[in-house]
């Protein structure tokens, strides 16, 4: 048995008086899906409900500690809760339910705080998960974990890496697993071994009634929810409070960074034709990137990034000729796997961006989309940061389950396409900014028609979107809909992406 996770926790005691400066800072709304959002403050008495019915405590704008809970990754989206509920487990979950419901209160639920769209955001009550982040490996032998609702990737990364077992999961340590779970979840294992999503066994929830589900599983009697559960996204249906995943042993995989400066068009294009016949276990993610602007070379850079699990190819032998005219080439064969995750990992910190993502198969990218993307990436105007395009390798696994078999809809592709703007609002006027952001949409929307790319990924989310009902579900979303409604008709679980009931 491994034993619970369990990181230390502050317990925060709140004052009387400390409710009376807060009561007046942020407004409450009713949830109804009829309703106009209509502001109105949260009463100190409300809060002091609340404090005394959450265990794990709650977190007033007085507290030190309440920039750094409130402080989303985007910072496009900054909006400051009224109070932050840090729940320390389940009856703290149903709590939290139970008051936005008396209170009419605006609420949101966040464990990593990564919402590219900051629908983890808001001015009323933030649910915060974090301290539910026990990790358990179940018994029985056949490699089943239990996560809760709060943890963060870091501490999954380190169980396993005990375990010497893997899932599919992604590069960033401070993502919460919750929201990289229930949208699917990508990263370099999923060739091999299906989404993350695919690999859920089971899930708690918290519905919009207050129940605890504990055991929301296929075959059982929520096992429409658990269907959702698989790809619909979070925020939707309810509280996910705990999360059990198959994972499986690894031993040793070759990881490698290539870099190529010159030829761009033709690498690019080879690179996004020829990997697509590449074994389930190749990993790969591709970026051409833009220095940020003023930094004296314009030039852009297509690079790759992955891991090939042991078979019977090598990554010199998948990438072929292509290799040999790279300006830098690291291939380290025969890693254990998690030293390899070290390197393959990605440290992320608060910035301002905006992403926009969508699907392509390699059969649609010709040397022609190729060139209009990098000659529309040479005419980017450019920040302060360094931007990039990227193409995440999907395929393999992923295109094994059929597209309804999940809520996870986006099957039968080669490669996840992602364009991004970053920028820091001190360095880059707002002007700079809109004119970076009209690139962005003219450039996501020339490369779509290019290679008849589709859909957008759900876990990417695009608050510009505007059909994205389809572009993040498809055929699925007529089902996630009548989910929605068996579990939550009253629209409680809302924003502005929101599924939403019949």
């Amino acid at each position: 048995m491994l034993s619970s996770i369990q990181p230390s926790r502050r317990t925060f005691l709140v004052g009387a008086g400390r409710f009376a400066a807060a009561s007046a800072v942020a407004g409450a709304m009713p949830f109804s899906a009829a309703a106009e959002a209509v502001s109105r403050p949260i009463e100190a008495s409300a809060l002091k409900d609340l404090a005394g019915a959450v265990r794990g405590g709650v977190v007033l704008p007085d507290d030190p500690f309440f920039g750094d809970y409130a402080r989303p990754n985007n910072l496009r989206f900054g909006t400051l809760p009224t109070a932050i509920a840090r729940c320390a487990g389940e009856a703290d979950v149903q709590a939290c339910i139970a008051w936005v419901k008396k209170h009419g209160a605006a609420f949101a639920v966040r464990s990593g705080g990564h919402n590219y769209a900051g629908f983890s955001t808001t001015p009323g009550l933030l649910i915060d998960m974090t301290p539910m982040s026990s990790i358990s490996l179940l018994p029985g032998g056949d490699g089943l974990v239990r996560i809760g609702g709060g943890v963060l990737n870091s501490m999954v990364y380190k169980a396993l890496e005990r375990l010497n077992r893997t899932i599919t999961h992604g590069r960033c340590d401070t993502v919460g697993a919750a929201g990289f779970l229930l949208g699917g979840g990508i990263g370099f294992n999923m060739r091999w071994l299906g989404m993350a999503s695919d690999l859920l066994h089971a899930t708690g929830v918290v519905t919009a009634d207050g129940e605890l589900r504990s055991d929301v599983r296929d075959g059982g009697a929520d096992s429409d929810l658990f269907w959702a559960c698989r790809g619909g996204a979070g925020g939707n249906f309810g509280i996910n409070t705990s999360f059990t995943l198959q994972t499986v042993p690894v031993d040793t995989v070759s990881f490698f960074d290539v870099t190529w400066t010159a030829d761009v068009e033709a690498v690019l294009h080879t690179l996004l034709t020829r990997l697509a016949e590449a074994p389930p276990e190749f990993g790969s993610k591709i970026s051409v990137t833009r220095p940020p602007r003023g930094s004296g070379n314009p030039a852009l850079t297509v690079s790759i990034l992955g891991q090939l699990h042991t078979c019977d190819t090598t990554v010199e032998a998948i990438l072929g000729p292509v290799l040999e005219t790279a300006s830098t080439a690291t291939i380290n064969k025969d890693m254990p796997y998690w030293p390899a995750q070290d390197l393959l990992s990605e440290f992320t910190y608060p910035y301002f961006y905006q992403e926009k993502s969508s699907y392509m198969k390699a059969a649609d990218i010709t040397p022609d989309a190729v060139a209009a993307m990098v000659r529309l990436a040479r005419l980017m105007p450019g920040t302060s940061m360094g931007n990039s395009f990227k193409f995440f390798q999907v395929g393999g696994k992923v295109n094994v389950m059929p597209a309804d078999a999940t809520a996870y809809v986006h099957r039968g592709y080669d490669w996840l396409f992602s364009s991004e703007v970053n920028w820091w609002d001190r360095k880059d006027p707002k002007a700079l900014v809109d004119e970076n952001l009209a690139w962005q949409e003219q450039f996501y929307a020339t490369v779509n028609e290019a290679t008849r790319a589709k859909g957008a990924f759900q876990n990417f989310p695009d608050p510009s979107l505007k059909d994205w009902s389809t572009a993040y579900y498809g055929n699925n979303y007529s089902r996630l809909r009548q989910v929605k409604t068996a579990y939550d008709k009253s629209d409680l679980f809302t924003y502005r992406q929101g599924i939403k009931p019949l």
